[in-house]
């Protein structure tokens, strides 16, 4: 492994969620095709018992979040105004950014990305899927020294 290898598959999502969302209709009201969507499901694993709705941009490991950002950008942007009446009416609207990582490795966002995703005036989440360790002790190695050295004297 690389150290400080870059995210890989790093994705750019307008996501949807609720309780009373009805994907169907946000196809309709928003005039785009989602790339998942799903009605609430007590036993999913992610958000179990809310609908979900979402657009991706899937880029490059090697290009970072820019290229993905512009183009979910660019694909929503004519759609704002029905996506804030989303919003209005309470379901969860976000623009996730999502990559697989592994220890050591880091993404970086630049000025015009995190500009453009402003200029939405969305909340933002940063998702990350990452390998299980190798080891189990790799679990716990944020836990501080067993020594108290952590400690400030």
């Amino acid at each position: 492994m690389e150290l400080f290898a870059t995210w890989g598959a790093p994705q750019a999502a307008l996501l949807i969620t609720g309780r009373d969302l009805v994907p169907g209709e946000i196809t309709q009201e928003l005039g785009l095709t989602p790339a998942f969507s799903r009605e609430a499901t007590a036993g999913a694993a992610f958000r179990p018992g809310e609908s979900c709705w979402a657009v991706l941009v899937t880029g490059e490991a090697d290009q970072g979040f820019d290229t993905p950002i512009e183009q979910l950008v660019e694909l929503i942007s004519p759609a704002l105004e029905a996506i804030r009446g989303v919003q209005r009416r309470g379901h969860d609207v976000r623009l996730d950014l999502s990559g697989h990582v592994q220890r050591g490795s880091r993404t970086y966002l630049s000025p015009r990305a995190l500009s453009s995703l402003a200029q939405l005036e969305l909340p933002v989440s940063l998702t990350t899927d990452a390998d299980p360790p190798t080891r189990s002790e790799d679990l716990l190695d944020w836990l501080p020294a067993p020594d108290g050295s952590h400690r400030a004297t």
